[in-house]
């Protein structure tokens, strides 16, 4: 399997040149050497202060010294950037003995104008000493914040801890002062004898020495004496450790009293994440599997989130670590007051959150969407600045199938990153079902047209209808295509009948009726009068709202009603015959014309029951007019006669068809004979043999 080349950052370049031409050449060859260069040209010290001033650089290179701007003085500004900016003076007049006096000034190196291979050579050299200067800045600001929050922990422990130096108190916690009865200022400098009982100083310094042979964690149960005299028992435990870069050991001290309790405390903390108070990730996991089981055992409905914070890593970059903490506990406490008190909430990364909602009557896209919508009124303040942070949820159904909670979330995370990657601020509901709805081969054949709609490789094409009765009308079939994977536009085998299973066939009606309108109306601008047919499916059909919704769409798009004609399959319609009858009948108030397509030769009672304007045959009507002649299919046209419906004939492929098809009184044909699908609508009806 290839692996994918990481791509270099670009290096922010600054050229120092009066000549605009000798620059683009130096850039252009070092670009061509493979070095990713984002350059800026500086002619004069203004320009260079406002280069400086917009963002942070990494080379400077010199094609001969600036009159107007001494390379000395450049070098002095260039000392503002917070990592050191190598510089290289490429010299049209070359001297080897002025090279020490170039590189004494502050140059990195002094070479001939013509060396470019050798420049390139230089900028990367240069380069890795930048690269390791800005990750050891980095480092440096990771271990500051570290230490920086491991005080922070330290000082709100609720264990009695120490460091000890050489036998003497450096550091101690609240906690410890507390436990001992002395002041702050009394107890740093103390030695930790002063405060073991008598009985006792033996062994503390024999276990002082013990890890210090050892090295490792050592304990003993001694008694301690605080400022009072009072003398208790407690677990001592010693351990190495470095604090302020000193090496030294920490004593925890535990009283034996608490165990008990402090092992309850404990398991309770162990669950749950320090920075936001909400459940970690392997408690989270506990309570999903549990969650889950009982879920399925008593068929309730049970739904997954996976919340990922929107641009975190930036923030993260920008704000530091201790900060980002802060906004993380903001955004705990945001989303449980914006849920339920039943909702589990967890922290499952740096970067997200999961919720689990158990025996919840909630639609899977009613909480996302209210979250989403919620967020962005919302302000957080960051080191003082004002944020509005948006969210990236995928949700994924527990309860409809057999996969395990670890995948569960796996599949909700996948969807929340896929959002991501378009953006964020946005919902996506997974249906893990999918495994489980098809076989191997719908499965490539689905993955291939996955591929084509992530990558937004989708189209319409259209098929010409020509009237074989003077009918001025431009009509076309319209045809949703997808990118294969051998580039070519067209459909997976039974790609519609996967559509049903995985219950996207009513996004791919959205799709395609979207699309067919945004045609008509840049039709219509131009002042022609096309008219296109687009298909429904059964979800769409099924969909509650469906006449408002297409009344909408229509009138949004500024068309003649009567220039989209929606069609459906014949067996679909017998299926929902009711639905159906009442969906031509609102149509027709709409102004939209309706066909019943697919129809065979003896489904004449549901053209006469849906009394369609329009009915497409059956790719087989042809076939089945050559061997049994014009009384076999004559019942179908009859009936389509009755209730004066439109007819169509779809796969005319040859001339001699047409002399059989003349007597039945078939309104229009369309076929590879007439022409195949085109991607415009500029099919020449007035050129046509017909």
């Amino acid at each position: 399997m290839m692996k994918e080349k990481v791509k270099q950052p670009p290096i922010n370049t600054l050229i120092f040149s009066s000549s605009l031409n000798d620059s683009e050449q130096v850039a252009s060859h070092l670009k061509n050497m493979g070095l990713p260069i984002r350059h800026q040209v500086v002619a004069d010290s203004e320009q260079l202060k406002d280069a400086l001033d917009s963002k942070h650089w990494q080379q400077a290179l010199f094609i001969d010294e600036l009159e107007n701007l001494p390379i000395k003085q450049a070098l002095k500004q260039l000392k503002t950037q917070p990592i050191a900016v190598p510089a290289v003076l490429l010299s049209t007049n070359y001297n080897e003995e002025k090279r020490f006096e170039y590189i004494a000034q502050g140059l990195k190196d002094y070479i001939p104008a013509k060396s470019l291979d050798l420049l390139s050579t230089l900028v990367k050299r240069d380069q890795q000493l930048v690269n390791s200067l800005q990750s050891l800045e980095q480092a440096n600001k990771i271990v500051y914040e570290t230490n920086k929050r491991n005080e922070l922990l330290l000082d709100s422990s609720k264990d009695a801890i120490a460091y000890i130096h050489e036998g003497m108190h450096i550091y101690t916690n609240p906690t410890y002062i507390k436990r001992f009865g002395y002041e702050e200022d009394e107890i740093i400098v103390m030695s930790i004898m002063d405060i073991i009982a008598e009985d006792d100083k033996g062994s503390i310094k024999s276990l002082l020495k013990r890890q210090a042979q050892e090295g490792t964690e050592v304990s003993e149960v001694l008694k301690g004496k605080t400022a009072d005299g009072e003398e208790f028992e407690a677990d001592f435990i010693i351990s190495s450790a470095i604090y302020d870069d000193e090496e030294c050991v920490q004593l925890l001290v535990r009283d034996i009293g608490d165990q008990q309790e402090l092992m309850k405390k404990l398991k309770e903390v162990s669950q749950i994440d320090q920075v936001t108070g909400v459940l970690n990730r392997p408690a989270f996991m506990d309570h999903l599997k549990q969650s889950v089981e009982a879920a399925r055992a008593a068929n309730h409905s049970a739904l997954l989130y996976l919340i990922e914070i929107d641009n975190f890593t930036d923030y993260r970059s920008k704000f530091g670590i201790s900060d980002c903490d802060v906004l993380l506990k903001d955004l705990a406490d945001w989303l449980r007051d914006h849920c339920d008190s039943s909702d589990v909430l967890g922290r499952i990364s740096d970067t997200s959150f999961a919720l689990m909602l158990s025996d919840t009557p909630k639609a899977p896209t009613e909480l996302p969407k209210k979250l989403i919508k919620d967020i962005e009124g919302q302000l957080f303040e960051v080191s003082g600045q004002t944020l509005k942070i948006t969210f990236s949820i995928g949700g994924v159904p527990c309860t409809d199938n057999e996969v395990e909670a670890s995948k569960l979330l796996l599949h909700a995370t996948t969807a929340a990153h896929n959002l991501q990657d378009k953006g964020g601020n946005n919902y996506q509901i997974f249906n893990p079902s999918i495994d489980s709805l098809l076989n191997d081969e719908e499965r490539k054949i689905y993955e291939e047209f996955s591929i084509a709609r992530e990558e937004g490789n989708m189209t319409l094409f259209y098929q010409p209808m020509m009237s074989l009765k003077g009918s001025p009308n431009k009509q076309y079939m319209c045809y949703f295509r997808y990118q294969l994977r051998d580039g070519g536009w067209g459909l997976g085998e039974d790609i519609f009948h996967i559509f049903e299973k995985v219950g996207i066939d009513a996004d791919i009606d959205k799709i395609t009726l979207k699309h067919a309108l945004k045609v008509l109306a840049k039709d219509k601008a131009e002042s022609n009068n096309n008219k296109l047919f687009v298909a429904l499916s059964p979800n769409t059909l099924l969909r509650e709202d469906l006449e408002e919704w297409l009344e909408k769409l229509i009138t949004a798009a500024g068309i003649n009603s009567d220039n989209l004609i929606l069609t459906l399959k014949g067996h679909t319609a017998q299926t929902y015959l009711k639905k159906v009858i009442e969906l031509k009948a609102n149509l027709k108030k709409i102004g939209v014309p309706f066909c019943l397509s697919g129809i065979a030769t003896d489904n004449s009672e549901i053209v006469r029951s849906i009394r369609p304007q329009l009915v497409s045959f059956a790719p087989n009507f042809i076939e089945m007019l050559k061997e049994h002649g014009s009384e076999k299919v004559q019942p179908i046209v009859n009936a389509t006669s009755e209730v004066e419906a439109k007819t169509i004939i779809t796969n005319l492929e040859d001339a001699s068809t047409l002399a059989q098809i003349w007597p039945l009184g078939i309104d229009f044909v369309m076929g590879n004979y007439v022409s195949k699908p085109i991607t415009k609508l500029n099919y020449d009806f007035a050129d046509s043999d017909f």
